[in-house]
């Protein structure tokens, strides 16, 4: 519609139903007496213009906000959402016909993406060309920070697992609430066993309501017999606007109607491709499990599962990630024995079993004696030294001046075997390969988890910082170190074997790398001699190699090794003074993974792992060894995922720019997220301030991305918080540094002990991973699945996964902080105790 007609926009509209009748200019006279004759003319013409019948078809894929869904209208089939769809009955109700006002009206759509951007775009330009005033800057510098503090949450195994497939199918239906109580409204999504249906929010529903649905305009096509209606129970209601919201509703089967079921299951396969499948909770699944995909192979968190067997709770298999094996390697004895049946024995279970708290944890001190070539182990928790204040302080003064001690943060969970088996999101009704996808684990597997009673999480805290202030706390004398006898675990005659999974991820190198351990040189700058050193795995185009002394190089360093034991069986390759670049190097400089440097082409080193590789194939272990229990690996990653007590924070880059908005977090109960939803930017949204308050996204966060590879083990980042209860506002309750804002032990001793006092105090380790390519392989047959009925919700979604460079691990270390510093028991009592009151607040 042209400019000039804007203002008669509403006669246009009243006009539109009259246009092809008889009496039009009468009425048309009658309505437009006061308009211009000019006008009165062009207004004719608009009039004429839009109830030309038209033959476009409608796609609103990717132009609205909503979710389009074919729509069928006199044999031609279109893409509308909900709005496009009211819009266009209504318009055909009015011209009695699909025209050119009806395809112009549903283009015009307030959601439409083109008219939302011409509106910003109109509006800026009024902000420029008028000078705000203080209030209006105060609102939008506000407005804006509210919004980059706004955070979603991924709730981890939340998939919306169905039985049975849904059809997007809008149709008139009668809701019966009680007798004389109905409701005429329409359908969103249809299956057999249930119904989504939208309706005003000023009609009172509620969850577990029963309720008998008639479908009126099914049975305006079809005889369906159904005169009683469907009996059906609400079981979730959504609100999407300020007027309606949304009832899903699951059918009872009161009714004996088999002929009914089976003409609906039949109508909706054969109507797939005609109405589309709802697939809501497929493109949620992928969603959660792309992200979990970043965080779980990556945490340095150690579990380890415990059956009940004997009446006893019996260690028997771990979960290995490539950050966590430090954990497997302190509770290895000489023998290689892993002694968790002693560190969690009987007693400790129990006791953190007790635990009247929905998040059951304590702290784990430990270090080991050698004396004969054996070693023995020495732990204790934080509940046992606190019950002997003079044993606490012996016990940590001597174990942290020894090399092999170590604190870690224990964290039970209630576990059972059912929690390994999640189906895909996609029901079994989809195909038969998603039918046998969807299998629980194999007799084999499960006949493992039998029993399986807990999960204890091992996450170590150790560092250098940490150590120093607990030398700097606990003093200790040596003629009293044989009172630590208690604390000793003895050798035992035979060990529990067990069984330790690596999570299962996508492969980021770009070829197979074996195990293999040889002899390597390594020539040092400026000729200055060669260190020696030995290969850990090897491939054709590259090596990890461990040397005995540090190197010194860094990362994008062209170094120069040989290989003297290769180089006695081989007379037709030189392996010496070959050329390799340094592509990740440890902190301690001692393991270096290299890539062959080969500008000229004709490396030596390449063409001889080439030969060897291919030549002893089979007798060669790739570094990723297969299980020798398929599917035990996925049935363990499960259960971590449902019992993970920590929160993550996915670290976004767009076009240059680096962001936070997710974090994500199992279904148990999370203080800090807890915390964080007392203010939220947004309904349904976390408030993120406490971890992103000036600018830490940038100036935190992004330089150590950038610094740090894929393959580096994560950096720790200290945040200390003073939470300040009953404020009005997220800036007055959190009050945080970073550590490295404690410029001396006492400034962090004076920090703890105020807060302590007065309000709370936490504290947070966050392990900061660099993240490589999505695991797309991990949820392959959902985005199949997408892809076949909305192929562009399936690029938006592994867009989002593509964006994420960076993920978080972030580990409560309140408790560990407050013993580092040496606060009484009383006082850490204290605080445990306000903090379990907060989680059961709001």
């Amino acid at each position: 519609m042209s400019a000039e007609l804007q203002e008669f926009n509403d006669l246009i509209e009243d006009l539109k139903s009259v246009i092809n009748q008889p009496n039009f200019d009468k009425v048309f006279k009658s309505k437009a007496a006061d308009v211009p004759k000019a006008k009165q003319f062009l207004i004719k013409m608009e009039l004429k213009r839009l109830a030309q019948p038209s033959g476009r078809l409608l796609d609103l894929r990717g132009h609205v906000k909503g979710d389009p869904v074919e729509y069928e209208y006199q044999d031609k089939t279109h893409y509308l959402d909900e709005i496009g769809r009211q819009i266009f009955e209504d318009q055909t109700k009015k011209f009695g016909q699909y025209t050119v006002g009806v395809y112009e009206a549903v283009m015009n759509a307030e959601n439409n993406n083109r008219v939302i951007h011409k509106k910003e775009q109109q509006q800026r330009l009024k902000e420029k060309n008028q000078p705000d005033k203080p209030d209006a800057i105060k609102n939008k510098t506000s407005e804006s920070a509210s919004k980059s503090l706004s955070g979603r949450t991924i709730e981890f195994t939340h998939y919306g697992i169905r039985t049975e497939e849904r059809m997007n199918f809008s149709i008139a239906v009668e809701i019966q609430f009680g007798l004389g109580n109905v409701l005429k409204a329409v359908s969103s999504d249809l299956s057999v066993g249930g119904i989504k249906v939208k309706i005003p929010n000023s009609k009172p529903a509620s969850v577990g309501q029963k309720i008998a649905i008639y479908l009126t305009g099914l049975e305006q096509e079809f005889e369906l017999g159904l005169k009683d209606g469907i009996q059906y129970e609400i079981v979730g209601i959504d609100e999407v606007s300020d007027t309606h919201k949304y009832i899903r509703a699951k059918r009872t089967f009161k009714e004996d109607i088999a002929t009914f079921d089976e003409f609906l299951g039949n109508f909706i396969n054969g109507n797939k491709r005609r109405y589309k499948v709802n697939f809501d909770n497929t493109l949620e699944a992928v969603t959660v499990k792309g992200f979990e995909q970043y965080y779980l192979p990556r945490v340095t968190s150690l579990p380890v599962f415990l059956r009940h067997a004997n009446e006893r709770f019996l260690p028997t298999l771990a979960l290995a990630t490539e950050n966590n094996r430090s954990v497997l390697g302190h509770f290895s004895d000489e023998n290689k024995n892993l002694v968790f049946q002693q560190i969690l024995s009987q007693k400790r279970i129990a006791r953190l079993a007790r635990q009247d708290s929905p998040i059951k944890q304590t702290l784990l001190y430990s270090f080991t004696h050698a004396k004969g070539g054996k070693l023995y182990f020495y732990s204790a928790t934080s509940e046992e030294l606190n019950a002997h204040p003079k044993l606490r302080s012996l016990f940590i003064g001597f174990g942290s001046r020894k090399d092999s001690w170590n604190v870690f943060k224990l964290q039970l969970a209630e576990a059972n075997a059912d929690d390994a088996h999640l189906p895909l999101s996609i029901p079994d009704t989809a195909s038969k390969e998603i039918q046998k996808l969807n299998r629980p684990p194999s007799p084999k597997v499960q006949g493992l988890l039998k029993g399986l009673s807990y999960v204890v999480v091992f996450t170590p805290l150790k560092n250098e910082q940490s150590t120093q202030n607990y030398q700097a706390t606990y003093q200790y004398d040596r003629t009293q170190l044989s009172l630590l006898k208690p604390f000793s675990h003895p050798k035992l005659k035979q060990y529990i074997n067990i069984e330790v999974e690596t999570i299962d991820y996508v492969n980021l190198r770009s070829e197979e790398r074996y195990l293999y351990k040889t002899s390597v040189v390594v020539d040092l700058p400026d000729d200055s001699g060669q260190i020696s050193g030995s290969s850990r795995d090897i491939s054709t185009y590259g090596l990890q190699v461990v040397t005995d002394t540090e190197a010194p190089f860094k990362k994008g360093d062209i170094i120069v090794l040989g290989l003297p034991d290769f180089q006695k069986v081989t007379q037709k390759f030189k392996l010496d003074k070959l050329a390799y670049e340094v592509m990740a190097i440890s902190r301690d400089k001692t393991i270096m993974n290299l890539k062959v440097y080969d500008p000229r082409g004709g490396h030596q080193g390449r063409r001889f792992f080439y030969k060897l590789i291919r030549q002893n194939i089979n007798k060669l272990t790739p570094t990723k060894i297969e299980s020798k229990y398929p599917g035990l690996s996925k049935a363990l990653r499960n259960i971590f995922a449902k019992h993970s007590k920590n929160m993550a924070m996915y670290i976004n880059k767009d076009h240059g720019k680096f962001s936070v908005n997710i974090v994500g977090k199992g279904p148990q109960p999370n203080l800090l997220h807890h915390l964080m939803r007392q203010f939220p930017p947004e309904k349904g949204k976390v408030n993120l301030y406490p971890l992103v308050k000036d600018n830490a996204v940038n100036n935190t966060y992004a330089p150590i991305i950038n610094e740090i590879e894929r393959t580096h083990r994560p950096r720790e980042i200290d945040l200390f918080v003073r939470y300040r209860p009953n404020q009005d506002s997220v800036e007055r309750s959190f009050v945080c540094y970073f550590g490295d804002q404690f410029l001396a032990h006492d400034m962090l001793h004076s920090f703890v002990d105020a807060s302590s006092k007065k309000d709370v105090f936490l504290a947070f380790r966050l392990f900061l991973s660099k993240t490589g390519r999505p695991d797309m392989n991990f949820v392959s047959n959902e985005i199949k699945y997408i892809h076949h009925y909305a192929m562009h919700k399936a690029k938006e979604l592994e867009g989002e996964l593509w964006s994420i460079i960076g993920v978080v691990d972030i580990v409560d270390i309140s408790e560990e902080v407050m013993l580092q510093i040496g606060l009484s028991s009383e006082r850490i009592n204290q605080q445990e105790s306000i903090k379990r009151q907060l989680l059961s607040q709001w």
